[in-house]
């Protein structure tokens, strides 16, 4: 598996990851359980990224906050208005 291939299995972890967690509140606990899920994913499959575990952290933390802020400045800002 390539790079581009673990980062694109790793995006779509922490969007399923994001979906499975929503609820009201609780946002930093929502976002480290999304985090935890994904490391025990790659742990489970023995996927490896080629980063520094900091700098992996600090990628993985931004891939979730992207994914909310997408999902709150579309779909979720929708159901909030219905």
């Amino acid at each position: 598996m390539n790079l581009f291939q673990i980062f694109d299995l790793i995006g779509r972890a922490v969007s399923l990851g994001v979906f499975l967690v929503e609820q009201p509140g609780n946002g930093e606990k929502k976002k480290q359980a999304v985090i935890d899920m994904v490391l025990s994913l790659m742990d489970e499959f023995d996927i490896r990224v080629p980063l520094s575990d900091s700098v992996f952290e600090f990628v993985l933390d931004f891939l979730v906050d992207s994914v909310v802020d997408i999902l709150n400045s579309t779909i979720w800002k929708e159901e909030a208005t219905a």
